[in-house]
């Protein structure tokens, strides 16, 4: 009975721990992404995230890394500048369809950047 007793202390304990610390690593977001639905999100602060006006230059400056990317399959991958989530600034998220066109997307960008901008990989 007492054992018991300590494995519900040390469950209660560990859930209690996981939900105290979840906003701050986002550990069980991160797991999701990567194990359920094949995403690659950035997770930076608002903070850390260049000014929209420099990721809209960015995105001018090359065109053809867009449409190089957007051509790996046509009508499936979409490249947007995210300024909707932190106000003033601004990242990248490219939205594809399947695991062939992620990988590919890996290739391309295996630094998970856009020419320095910060990006997010989204399964549709």
């Amino acid at each position: 009975m007492r054992t018991r007793h300590k494995a519900v202390l040390a469950l209660l304990a560990i859930v209690f721990a996981a939900a105290v610390t979840e906003p701050y690593t986002k550990l069980f977001h991160r797991m999701a992404d990567v194990l359920i639905y094949n995403n690659y999100r950035h997770y930076l602060p608002c903070s850390d995230l260049p000014e929209f006006g420099k990721v809209e230059d960015i995105v001018a400056q090359h065109p053809e890394a867009i449409e190089q990317i957007e051509s790996l399959s046509p009508g499936n991958i979409e490249v947007v500048i995210d300024s909707m989530t932190c106000p003033g600034k601004a990242s990248i998220i490219i939205y594809y369809a399947s695991a062939e066109e992620r990988e590919r997307i890996d290739e391309m960008l295996p630094d998970e950047t856009f020419f320095g901008v910060p990006i997010s990989l989204i399964n549709r």
